[in-house]
């Protein structure tokens, strides 16, 4: 440091370390008597060790200092070298930062000394990616050996996630896709958003190249449907059939419902619940024949047709809960005339004439008793059989009593807070009219300057007084909002 050598000098007693592009000779007269590392250590390996181990420390210190000025390229590619041969940690750093080292150079020796990921990263930063991707992808497929990182899948689908390079990702797309799907498929749902936004690769094109892998197509359609939540009616009707045909084929292997088979029922319930894009009826007909009632009950309420789907979850599946459920999500952002409506029609299933079902009288009477909010008293009162006593409905009645009452308080204060607002402007009004208004023949019009003949004006809000044919004729005289201080309509 204190004599400013010219770091080549160092560099160059060690073998094979300077590139061979360098133009560099050493000084004359030569400041030392040693050819080389070898003489210097006199074959001792672990004096040579030491020595590559402070060249590295050295190099590592002085490339972001003056003393690499003009010479970046030497000392970049000798540590390479360095950290190459001694299997250093930093060499992965050095590669993914900013680096001068020389392409021929360190490339022939990273592949002499078997680092294959560390090469890929150094034709990334030189912008041969189609090269770092075969080196890799020969590393996953056991073609060539390098332990660097034994998440290498994972790396290289994250790696083309975020390339530009569109040629790249289909290229490579079948590779990835063939070794794990539902990872694969991460190359096009996790592209960066704004790539995405502009459709650079079109989502038709994608869906066409995955419809060889079932698993990573509606993990797409997923994203494209739930995440990014694109308002065409193709991608829902598609994604809504693939669940009812993945739901179908496991139905027909087993009668149990086994895990898978479950998550698939809840997706494409939630699916057919919240979207209102897909095609109804050609769902419908492809669940028509199925023993999924539930679904088939759905369907029936997005087309409004409401008595059959609580049909179903009623006499089909007894399931009670669901058929409140039903009418719950089914009146959401809807008004109460339109929610009372469905509890009413639930009720009527209940309570079929002829109805002997024991259960049916329990669901009808738990029904009245849980939500007595949803329901119009007096129409109850007209439904319920007589034989029902007043103590079967009491948590009914008691509700409906206190929703009344609720009901006619509110109304008994927003008539008061209307009453006394009412006040308030009857006692501006009183006030306005208390000041007297003197005329006298001094006084002139507003508009046409002229004086009063009679003792009848027009007053606007600001005290100026008019004829009143001449305040009639304010809106046709152009030249009234000259003249007249106000052009309120107020007098």
């Amino acid at each position: 440091r204190s004599g400013q050598l010219d770091v080549r000098e160092l560099i160059s007693l060690y073998p094979f370390l300077l590139p061979t592009s360098s133009s560099f000779i050493r000084s004359h007269p030569p400041l030392h008597e040693y050819a080389d590392l070898n003489q210097l250590t006199q074959g001792d390996q672990e004096k040579m060790t030491k020595c590559k181990r402070f060249l590295m420390s050295y190099l590592n210190e002085v490339r972001s200092t003056e003393v690499a000025n003009g010479y970046k390229e030497d000392i970049d590619t000798a540590l390479l070298k360095l950290y190459a041969e001694a299997n250093h940690e930093s060499l992965l750093d050095l590669l993914v930062s900013e680096n001068f080292c020389l392409l021929t150079d360190s490339a022939a020796w990273l592949e002499k000394h078997k680092k294959y990921f560390a090469l890929g990263l150094l034709y990334h930063y030189n912008g041969q990616d189609a090269a770092a991707l075969q080196l890799w992808v020969k590393i996953v497929d056991g073609d060539i050996q390098d332990s660097t990182r034994s998440d290498l899948y994972d790396y290289i689908v994250d790696f083309l996630t975020f390339c530009s390079d569109q040629e790249l990702v289909w290229k490579y797309s079948e590779w990835i896709l063939q070794k794990n799907e539902e990872v694969g498929v991460q190359i096009f749902t996790k592209r960066p958003l704004e790539e995405q936004e502009k459709n650079n690769i079109n989502p038709d094109d994608i869906i066409s190249r995955l419809n060889k892998y079932p698993k990573a197509r509606v993990k797409y359609l997923e994203h494209l449907v739930l995440e990014r939540k694109i308002q065409k009616e193709k991608y829902h009707t598609h994604l809504a059939v693939l669940y009812l045909e993945a739901i179908l084929q496991l139905k027909s292997v087993t009668t149990d419902n086994c895990t898978e088979t479950t998550e698939l029922l809840l997706k494409l319930r939630s699916l057919l619940q919240k979207s209102d894009l897909y095609r109804i009826h050609f769902i419908l007909d492809k669940i028509q024949g199925t023993d999924l009632h539930m679904e088939s009950a759905i369907l029936y309420g997005k087309l409004e047709e409401h008595e059959k789907a609580l049909h179903i979850l009623v006499h089909e599946l007894k399931d009670f809960h669901a058929a409140e459920e039903y009418c719950m999500w089914n009146s959401e952002s809807r008004d109460l005339q339109y929610r009372q409506r469905l509890f009413h029609m639930l009720l009527s299933v209940y309570l079929t004439p002829g109805t002997s079902d024991c259960a049916l009288v329990m669901a009808a009477v738990d029904l009245l008793n849980n939500h007595a909010a949803e329901f119009d008293a007096g129409l109850v009162l007209q439904v319920v059989p007589d034989s029902w006593s007043v103590q079967l409905l009491s948590p009914f009645l008691a509700g409906a009593v206190r929703q009344s009452i609720h009901t006619k308080r509110m109304t008994q204060v927003a008539l008061g807070l209307a009453q006394a607002e009412n006040l308030i402007y009857k006692h501006e009004k009183v006030k306005q009219n208390g000041a007297p208004i003197l005329l006298s023949d001094k006084k002139v019009c507003q508009v046409c300057q002229n004086p009063f003949c009679e003792p009848v004006f027009v007053r606007f809000p600001n005290g100026s007084m008019a004829h009143t044919h001449c305040a009639a004729n304010r809106h046709l005289n152009s030249n009234v909002t000259h003249h007249s201080p106000s052009s309120s309509n107020q007098t």
